[in-house]
């Protein structure tokens, strides 16, 4: 199974985006909401190369190292996907701006761990 990878900035922090990966990408122009499992635990890192800040599942930072263990980064913060709901982000695109207020992070145990 293949998997797309797309970043999200934050609505309160346009600086920091959320990483989220999807097997479906021909969903992501009418995407309305990004899910995180409430009890996985996230992380907010800043990368040691491009100085870009991310927050994505820690157990998942193969999708953006392929050695982590070598990977230049720094753990900034750490959250529980609990944490993390009704935090706002930009869209990829604004199709549905006029009819969504926003865009929201929700809550499923179906989330999983392994993209």
């Amino acid at each position: 199974m293949y998997t797309v990878v797309v970043s999200f900035p934050l609505v309160h922090d346009t600086d920091t985006w959320l990483l989220a990966w999807t097997t479906t990408p021909w969903t992501l122009p009418s995407n309305l909401a990004l899910c995180t499992h409430p009890e996985f635990e996230y992380i907010k890192i800043k990368d040691g190369l491009t100085g870009h800040t991310y927050i994505l599942l820690e157990k998942c930072l193969k999708i953006l190292y392929k050695n982590p263990e070598k990977a230049k980064y720094t753990v900034l913060q750490k959250y529980l996907g609990k944490d993390m709901k009704g935090w706002e982000y930009v869209p990829l695109f604004d199709y549905f701006v006029t009819q969504v207020c926003s865009m929201f992070i929700l809550h499923k145990s179906i989330v999983c761990d392994v993209p």
